[in-house]
């Protein structure tokens, strides 16, 4: 539920801060829009010239009081031809076919090439949103994946284990197991019990602290498996014929052969051996 939750966090924090950028990029964009549209080109001065000015003359030959020079000759217009010289002097269907761009100014003109198509950012906001569902989409899709398999997976497999467990001690009904086994013989940190059937299952159960356990199987003491068996926990194992099984803190440990509790000797060492002899060669 943490997971979810940062998720949805850190989508939200995305959206403002994409939210955020797009707002700054429009008041920029528009304050350059303002800025262009104050601007007129025909009040431009250009820079001043690098070159310095020479100062120049001219040699007169002659007089300096010269004739006049003669006017050129006006244009003549053909009486022939019909001439237009404002707009008002077309006829209303020419008038109308005119391009109304030729009217506008140099300002009208800089406007709109400053102005940009609505298409790009609409495009790219679209293209975003999209890509923030997408990340979403995948990230919810592995945590439901990956964040609820394992228990229910480690659920079914432990359910599955006492199930078998419980059926093959229920199979075997019709050995008799007593309620407690009682050691028929101890020797210092050894206790030897008998088992009714060769084939059993050992169970090790720590219940008021860890216990230090050593499985051993056959007659070479074969190491089956070796560890500290954590507080409230067990540690269980199908054995054959005679076995050995040590218990470093016996006080904190109780054990258990089928269907039948090990009843420990009095008083406890401090570290105990038990013995399990089996009786007949059957399972159970």
């Amino acid at each position: 539920m943490s997971l979810a939750l940062t998720i949805a966090v850190g989508v939200v924090v995305l959206l403002v801060l994409v939210a955020a950028a797009l707002r700054w990029r429009k008041l920029r964009r528009d304050e350059m829009r303002s800025i262009a549209a104050r601007v007129e080109r025909r009040l431009m001065e250009p820079p001043p010239s690098p070159y310095t000015p020479s100062r120049g003359f001219r040699l007169l030959d002659g007089p300096i009081n010269t004739p006049d020079r003669p006017a050129p000759p006006k244009p003549r217009l053909e009486p022939d031809r019909e001439y237009v010289f404002s707009e008002s002097q077309l006829p209303p269907s020419y008038q109308e076919s005119v391009s109304p761009l030729g009217r506008h100014d140099e300002r009208w003109a800089l406007s709109k090439s400053v102005h940009r198509s609505s298409f790009t950012s609409v495009g790219s906001r679209v293209a975003l949103i999209v890509a923030i569902i997408a990340v979403i989409a995948i990230v919810s899709t592995y945590y439901l994946q990956h964040g609820r398999h394992p228990s229910s997976t480690t659920t079914t497999t432990t359910t599955t284990t006492l199930a078998s467990s419980t059926a093959s001690e229920q199979s075997n009904s019709s050995v008799v197991w007593p309620t407690t086994l009682v050691a028929a013989s101890v020797h210092g940190e050894d206790a030897t019990y008998s088992v009714p059937v060769g084939k059993y299952r050992v169970t090790v159960s720590a219940s008021n602290g860890p216990v230090w356990t050593v499985y051993q199987m056959g007659p070479k003491n074969t190491l089956e498996w070796q560890g500290k068996v954590a507080s409230n926990a067990r540690e269980s194992l199908v054995l054959t014929g005679t076995s050995q099984i040590t218990l470093g803190s016996p006080r904190n440990a109780q054990v258990r052969v089928g269907l039948s509790t090990v009843a420990f000797p009095s008083p406890l060492p401090p570290t105990l051996t038990l013995i399990l002899t089996p009786t007949t060669t059957g399972s159970g």
